[in-house]
């Protein structure tokens, strides 16, 4: 371990930067995620389609996201990791802007895609700089810290940019949240400091000094680390399961229990958001307390596989006919524990891999594990639902759909998540 690197960073410094990373994530999760809540709004403001409005909402991010991502991630392993998410963050600012200033389907587009180009450096720059802000014995929990920032901002950022855009517009409340980015964007680039690469690590990494290295270099060295196969094949299917999951599951509840939008959206925003929030704090909490006591670093992979595993039964309890409240419960645990496994894989993923690597090692785990299964678990129980909802009526259609699908991801998912402890 370098100790003369290590010591250029104080705690106070490291933990600084951490809650300055903790708000562009939380900023990142409203500006990608706040369109849902006003896209009603647009699409009768501008005169658009349906099918317009999914294009712009989802095809034009994750294209864009998934296209500038590698370049990004690599220049995030060789750059100044500090100044390049500043100018990310300034980036999709000045692309949330643009999108509440757009007159057309068009302009519409561009400012999405720009966002996704922009959010492309966020997961991985962050993840890269906590890396080497905290020591394998902490970074779990600072992990765990920063993914809280998904839930946080569904709590915080959903309530806000309602209530802005019905008393200002939509168009306001996105310019408000541009505004807003430009200024923390500011706030990277002079207030936190750039950790030396690689200061945290206990061992001289394969690719140390990696801007001298190709991708196809880091690529290779990724495929040879059995224990990271494992990791991407395990999450991804699970990812699938969890995706369909969040999908579909307010769905049922409005289906099935006859659920109002409101109630829904209150026990989603409240209940479900607390929760989440909880799991991913306590998760980060519990496994670095538990790995550092045990000095055994096979924990990182054995509790997150097992809140997998127990997820597993939730979800079939809740896809079943039961009543509201079980299945209002049932979707509770399903989250909590879905949460919960993201923070010691994430620190695991970034652990088992060179420092010079972590900007792609990140991008590469977020592309399977939430871009592939965002793309395609809520697509195949939808495929599901629609063949059989002839002879079974929508809501059960639904809830059968989902039963055959997720739990068996699922499981599939959680049980190849013990692999890489081996």
């Amino acid at each position: 371990m370098n100790q003369a690197a290590s010591r250029e960073i104080s705690q106070r410094q490291a933990y600084y930067a951490l809650f300055v990373l903790w708000l562009v994530n939380v900023l990142a999760n409203i500006d990608r995620f706040s369109v849902g809540i006003v896209l009603q709004k647009i699409k009768t403001d501008l005169q658009l389609t349906d099918t317009q409005l999914g294009l712009f909402s989802g095809a034009a991010f994750v294209v864009s996201y998934v296209a500038f991502g590698i370049p990004v991630a690599r220049w995030l392993d060789r750059g100044i990791r500090r100044n390049i998410l500043s100018l990310a963050v300034g980036v999709w600012s000045l692309m949330t802007l643009a999108t509440g200033m757009a007159a057309n389907f068009v302009q519409l587009a561009m400012a999405r895609a720009g966002l996704g180009a922009g959010e492309a450096a966020c997961a991985p720059g962050a993840m890269s700089l906590i890396g080497d802000y905290f020591s394998r014995d902490w970074r779990t929990q600072a992990v765990g810290i920063f993914h809280s920032a998904l839930p946080a901002a569904g709590i915080l950022g959903s309530p806000l940019i309602g209530f802005i855009t019905d008393r200002y517009g939509w168009r306001t409340a996105l310019i408000t949240f541009g505004l807003v980015g430009i200024v923390l964007a500011l706030i990277i680039r002079f207030t936190i400091r750039e950790p030396a690469r690689g200061a945290m690590e206990k061992y001289d990494a394969p690719l140390a000094g990696g801007a001298s290295h190709s991708f196809t270099d880091a690529i290779a060295v990724m495929y040879r680390n059995r224990a990271y196969r494992y990791l991407l094949i395990s999450h991804g299917l699970y990812g699938m399961a969890s995706f369909a999951f969040v999908a579909w599951y307010p769905v049922i509840l409005v289906r099935s229990y006859g659920m109002t939008y409101t109630e829904v959206g209150i026990f989603i925003g409240t209940v479900l958001g607390i929760a989440m929030l909880i799991a991913s704090v306590a998760s980060g909490y519990v496994c670095a307390a538990v790995t550092r006591r045990t000095s055994n670093e096979r924990w990182l992979v054995i509790l997150p596989a097992a809140f997998c595993l127990v997820s597993v039964p939730a979800m079939v309890v809740t896809c079943l006919d039961v009543s509201k409240a079980v299945a209002m419960a049932g979707g509770v645990v399903v989250l909590f524990f879905a949460v919960a496994r993201t923070p010691p894989t994430l620190s695991l993923a970034i652990d088992i891999l060179p420092s010079s690597m972590h900007g792609l090692t990140t991008l590469v785990y977020m592309i399977i594990t939430t871009m592939v299964g965002s793309a395609f678990g809520p697509l195949i129980v939808g495929a599901v639902s629609d063949a059989v909802a002839g002879s079974m009526g929508d809501a059960s259609a639904l809830r059968y759909a989902l039963l055959m699908t997720a739990p068996a991801f699922g499981l599939v998912g959680a049980v190849l998540a013990f692999l890489p402890a081996r």
